[in-house]
Parts: structure tokens; C-alpha cells; sequence
């Protein structure tokens, strides 16, 4: 299980929030403390992700079954590697 703390987090439907993302088995949980918030994106409703820089911090793009999310973080390609383990 990885864990990744102060995550600027934008959905599908422009809603931006900080959250922290856990990365399991068989999802990716995102909790916003601040806003009482929390998600659940299944690891199967992915269908890509792509990584980019966004001035000093990495920008992860995730398309999922039901719309995109934009992550923006310090390591971003931890990230991905969770995922990719996660479901392989």
C-alpha cells in the first residue's frame, strides 16, 4: 500500500481540492480532510495515465470510465508505479 500526502486534485467536473491518495489492491482512495471529503477510484475504471511537468511538481492525468483526473505532485512517477503494481 503506498500513501501520498498534499496531492492538488482536479476532477472531471473542475473541482479542485487537496487530498492524500492510497494507493490498494484494488483502488485508489482519495481523502480530503479539509473539505470532509473522500473517493473511491477502482484500479478496473482506468484506462490510462500519462505524466507531465507542471513547473516543479509532476502532473499525472488519469482517464478513468468516467472522466479524467489531473493529479499535481512532488513524485509523480512513485505514483504511477503504485498503480502499475497494483494492478499488474
Amino acid at each position: 500500500m503506498a500513501r501520498f500526502q498534499r496531492v492538488n486534485e482536479t476532477d472531471g467536473d473542475g473541482t479542485s481540492r487537496l487530498v492524500s491518495l492510497e494507493v490498494t489492491d484494488d483502488a485508489v482512495y482519495r481523502t480530503s480532510k479539509a473539505q470532509m471529503w473522500e473517493g473511491r477510484l477502482p484500479l478496473a475504471a482506468l484506462i490510462s495515465t500519462n505524466i507531465s511537468r507542471d513547473g516543479s511538481s509532476d502532473l499525472v492525468t488519469v482517464e478513468t470510465k468516467h472522466g479524467q483526473i489531473q493529479w499535481v505532485l512532488k513524485n509523480g512517477q512513485s505514483l504511477i508505479d503504485a498503480i502499475e503494481r497494483s494492478r499488474g
